[in-house]
């Protein structure tokens, strides 16, 4: 041993404990800091070579924060259907191939599936996921009490977390990215497994009590005793006795799935019957179209300034995004409808399925009333669409689904009809030529409401998709007659109109026990007023957009010189949100 080693040995035990403790404490944090630096660039070498490996996959950061850098996978379409199916895929794809026994459950939250395992098979279930997954995009996640995420980890890095592989319920997800790296699926939409236990090793474990107060379905132990129990509630029951179990099988997609036979069928608050979707449509721009508008508008007097204004008519593309935001996030819609007067969006294949032309000719009681430029019009024709379901969903083109929605969003399933009134009311007194249309329809409808129930409506209806129901519309074209009629034949909008799709609609179902008042989660921005860039540019930052569902993209009064400049706004900010081709759009972008 040299002397300086010696000496230094020698000042080291000379040194007062608590230096030499302060001392140690330094050596293991730069010990420890040392080894957590080698394990992070162990991990972004393991991602280099993933991402190398695979060009689909892109990191990215979930809210564009210094939060920590995630890895997606890019696609090429997407629809929230086929997002669930995937991310069951990711894990029961793995399960059969190594015989693993599993079942769909009904959980709660649609945005996800829930599978249940044998808390026995959970060591050997995290082995083969593992395998399956060490080497791609795939992370485990240990969900919160709010279902939210509260820890994760990607197989790419390595062991997943302790506290997620101990955990009751593990979800496994795949971030999901559009082209520009909008990350369209979080953690959120991502397959839940659950570890259910035998109900006699419950019993005789020490949280017997804290199950027993947990647990929705309440059983003798004896009971208990021969029952599968759930690590926490689901739709229909956290505890399955033994001669309940007999299997069943659910259909996801084109997939077969096992599952008992108590999870298997249709719950009385589930919607299944059909609904489609209907939209009124018009191309402005359209010459023909526009010398036919001009030709009728020519010589007509009493007309407010808005009536018959350019922005009503101009055409931004709206619908084809509008239906691409329809296929992506509401897939229950059966077949869409969209009306126009003898006219083809450029972009549409007429002859491709999933989208139905009616034109005006085919709907209108009363021919002689055509042409009409007047949505109020139209929408009092709607209930005549050949082959229309009892139950639809009206929209405006310039209308658009941001989240994920399901029939019961619209519709309980005895088919009462949820109605979105808006805090904007409609005044008082009768008509003005100069004030907001809906004002018009609304105070006609009060005026016939009133008179047939006593009762004296406010309100006005908020801009989102609307729940209608075809017998409701067929009674009101009978009960008031002469008013439907008179609004058909109104070329233009009138101060004499009623609105057949919102106001007089919306409480006429209210009141006779056809509808219920909702809550919608939409936004409203006026395309050409000042600041709407910065509007768009607000609704696509993550805490925001996970705010609303729906959202009205309205040109209000747009003036000619501006047009082309909104228009540009308006594509660009569309194509990003819903940047996927439908199968009925025709090859080539957007103009």
């Amino acid at each position: 041993m040299s002397l300086a080693v010696h000496l230094g040995r020698v000042g080291e035990r000379l040194k007062p404990s608590a230096a030499r403790e302060r001392a140690e404490e330094r050596r293991r944090q730069a010990e420890a800091q040392a080894e957590e630096e080698r394990r992070r660039a162990r991990i972004a070498a393991r991602r280099a070579e993933l991402l190398d490996a695979d060009p689909a996959l892109r990191a990215f950061r979930a809210d564009g924060s210094a939060e920590e850098e995630l890895i997606g996978r890019v696609v090429d379409d997407f629809t929230t259907a086929d997002a669930r199916a995937h991310h069951l895929r990711l894990v029961t794809d793995v399960l059969e191939a190594a015989g693993i026994d599993y079942f769909l459950v009904p959980g709660h939250e649609p945005l996800r599936h829930v599978v249940g395992v044998h808390r026995q098979d959970r060591k050997r279930l995290l082995s083969v996921l593992r395998d399956a997954h060490r080497r791609s995009a795939v992370y485990a996640v240990k969900p919160g009490p709010d279902g939210a995420e509260a820890v994760r980890s990607a197989y790419v890095d390595g062991a997943l977390d302790a506290r997620i592989k101990s955990g009751s319920v593990i979800r496994f997800t795949e971030y999901l990215l559009a082209p520009d790296g909008r990350c369209l699926t979080g953690a959120e939409y991502g397959c839940d497994v659950e570890f259910w236990r035998d109900g006699e090793a419950v019993l005789a474990g020490s949280g017997a009590d804290k199950v027993r107060r947990r647990v929705r379905v309440r059983l003798p132990d004896d009971a208990m005793a021969d029952s599968l129990v759930a690590p926490r509630p689901n739709r229909v029951a956290d505890v399955l006795p033994h001669e309940y179990r007999k299997h069943a099988t659910v259909t996801v997609g084109d997939r077969v799935h096992p599952t008992y036979e108590p999870f298997s069928h249709r719950r009385a608050d589930e919607v299944d019957f059909p609904i489609d979707a209907v939209y009124t449509w018009v191309d402005g721009a359209d010459p023909e179209h526009a010398a036919k508008r001009a030709r009728y508008r020519e010589g007509r007097s009493g007309l407010a300034s808005h009536a018959a204004g350019a922005s009503r008519y101009t055409d931004h593309e709206e619908l084809r995004y509008s239906l691409r935001s329809l296929r992506m996030y509401a897939p229950f819609v059966r077949r869409i409808f969209v009306v126009t007067d003898r006219q083809v969006p450029h972009w549409l294949d007429p002859d491709a399925e999933g989208v139905t032309l009616v034109d005006h000719r085919d709907i209108f009681a009363d021919p002689d009333a055509l042409p009409v430029f007047s949505s109020r019009a139209i929408e009092s024709q709607l209930h005549r669409i050949e082959g229309l379901s009892e139950h639809f969903v009206y929209l405006n083109d310039d209308i658009f689904v941001t989240a994920p929605v399901g029939p019961e969003h619209f519709f309980y399933s005895n088919g009462i009809a949820r109605l979105a009134f808006s805090p904007h009311q409609i005044g008082v007194g009768e008509p003005v030529l100069e004030e907001a249309a809906p004002n018009w329809a609304g105070k006609n409808a009060r005026a016939l409401l009133q008179e047939s129930f006593g009762a004296y409506i406010t309100n006005k209806t908020r801009h989102v998709p609307t729940a209608q129901i075809r017998s409701v519309h067929l009674e009101l074209a009978q009960r008031y007659r002469e008013d439907v009629e008179r609004t058909a034949r109104s070329r233009f909008r009138d101060p004499a109109d009623v609105a057949l799709t919102t106001t007089l609609y919306h409480n006429y179902a209210l009141l006779t026990g056809r509808g219920v008042p909702t809550e919608f989660r939409g936004r409203y921005v006026d395309i050409g007023a000042e600041g709407a860039p910065d509007r768009l540019a607000a609704l696509t930052a993550p805490d925001e957009a996970a705010r609303f569902d729906f959202l009205c993209l309205n040109d209000v009064d747009t003036s000619p010189e501006r047009q082309e400049e909104v228009g540009r706004m308006m594509r660009a900010f569309l194509e990003s949100r819903f940047p996927f081709p439908a199968p009925w759009e025709r090859d080539g972008p957007p103009a």
